[in-house]
């Protein structure tokens, strides 16, 4: 296994976008947390107890991954659907047949890719949290149930490079398959929600069960938890970690066997 995925990185690792992607990341994830956190401070004495806390240990481990997720679902998304769509454009699937690889070890190799792009962005954003947490200092053990943050937010990203290379294997063209992945996790899944769920069956709690809106529960907005009536109508209807979680995994292997049975069919 490990040389398939030492064949995948050679492919990378040239790449201009792969390079700038993560510098990005690098870079844009303390800036962002920082600004975040810069912006929320408030007057009041009373308020300031309450978001504080946020941006120290324990919570920060929640907070550094919500905002880490963001990045992850603009820039390490479209690295999942490159790494597809470019060996479509060149024919390099086809030659890497020709020259000995079975199809299940291509996909094997990109899967593989995947869960290593995947534990960079999970590592980096754990080494965020502990450095700006550590020189912050905090209100309990960094140590405690927050710190879940971390697998979460790991199996969170698995989904979302996981739904996009979907797309890529099925549409061949990383633009349309980002337009798609984009369209239906901010745009098609909020209106079958809103207008069935809530207008017709009068149960927004069942458009929870939807797959962006269980993975978006793995990892919800940290006031929403931790803030009180910050927004008790989105508390409501967020589910319980283990739920999420566990839907979240079976959603990705679900797009995990769809991409291969396409894959395994589909004349390169």
């Amino acid at each position: 296994m490990l040389h398939l995925l030492k064949l995948e990185w050679k492919k990378l690792y040239p790449n201009r976008a792969f390079k700038i992607i993560t510098i990005l990341y690098i870079v844009l994830l303390p800036l962002l947390f920082f600004t975040v956190k810069s912006g929320t401070k408030p007057n009041a004495t009373s308020q300031l107890n309450i978001i504080e806390p946020l941006y120290k240990f324990p919570l920060i481990w929640e907070s550094m991954a919500y905002w880490a997720s963001w990045l992850v679902f603009f820039l390490l998304v479209y690295l999942s659907v490159w790494i597809v769509t470019s060996e479509y454009n060149s024919k390099t699937l086809r030659q890497n047949i020709i020259t000995g690889l079975s199809r299940k070890d291509l996909l094997a190799a990109k899967y593989l890719l995947i869960a290593s792009l995947a534990a960079f962005a999970t590592i980096y954003m754990s080494i965020n949290a502990f450095i700006i947490g550590y020189i912050s200092g905090g209100y309990g053990d960094p140590w405690g149930n927050e710190i879940t943050a971390i697998g979460r937010f790991f199996v969170q990203t698995i989904f979302y490079m996981n739904f996009a290379f979907m797309l890529a294997i099925i549409f061949k063209k990383s633009g349309l398959s980002m337009i798609i992945f984009f369209a239906y996790v901010m745009i098609i899944e909020r209106i079958i929600r809103y207008l069935i769920f809530l207008n017709i069956f009068e149960n927004l709690r069942a458009g929870s069960y939807l797959p962006a809106s269980v993975a978006w529960d793995v990892i919800p907005m940290y006031m929403v938890k931790h803030v009180p009536n910050f927004n008790s109508e989105v508390a409501n209807i967020i589910l319980p970690y283990d739920i999420a979680i566990g839907l979240t995994i079976l959603y990705s292997c679900l797009f995990v066997i769809i991409s291969v049975f396409v894959m395994l069919r589909r004349d390169l």
